[in-house]
């Protein structure tokens, strides 16, 4: 992503065990544009407005990527655990297995469908197509299209989606399931902490 052209300023400082000593700075230089294309570029305003909505956007799949991964890996290591539990209940079984074929649809939301991936077959528009926007919008000097634009508010409402339905699940969901399963008397798993001796 290209800078938008201005005034910055620059300060080298030298991090040695956590303590910041600054050696040079701070010294201020000016960025201008390469050249003017053909069309008139977008303003300033409008092309740092479009960087920071495409940068919390990224930031904001990245979470809700890990999250969604997170989840999964906790569901799946709990399915293993109550394998082993004293008392194991198939309710308890059911509403696992629930939660993780609910993770999977969240997933294909998210990500689209791996299979149809597999097949060379296109899955529909998902939240993380957005995850290339800063590149195709702004590796350039001319600025957003008003595509790029429309690109980036489906895409953030497609994730609003996303984090709806994987929302409860992190709140309220798991942990529930966590405590049925500790009740069952299986074993520790990952994300549970230190064990209580």
């Amino acid at each position: 992503v290209m800078v938008t052209p201005g005034n910055y300023t620059v300060t080298l400082v030298k991090r040695v065990d956590g303590v910041n000593t600054q050696l040079q700075g701070p010294e201020s230089f000016n960025i201008e544009p390469l050249f003017d294309g053909a069309i008139p570029r977008k303003s300033f305003k409008e092309i740092d407005e479009f960087r920071d909505a495409a940068v919390l956007f990224q930031q904001d799949l990245t979470a809700t990527t890990i999250a969604l991964s997170t989840s999964q890996k906790s569901v799946n290591a709990m399915l293993r655990a109550l394998n082993k539990a004293t008392s194991p209940s198939d309710d308890l079984f059911k509403r696992l297995n629930d939660t993780k074929i609910a993770l999977l649809d969240i997933d294909k939301e998210l990500n689209g469908d791996k299979i149809k991936g597999e097949i060379g077959e296109r899955s529909n528009p998902t939240a993380s197509d957005g995850n290339s926007i800063s590149r195709r919008a702004l590796g350039n000097t001319y600025g957003p299209t008003d595509e790029h634009k429309g690109f980036l508010t489906r895409v953030q409402n497609q994730l609003k989606k996303v984090k709806a339905k994987l929302l409860p699940i992190i709140n309220s969901t798991l942990p529930e399931l966590e405590s049925d399963l500790k009740k069952s008397g299986a074993p520790w798993v990952e994300g549970q902490g230190l064990l209580k001796n």
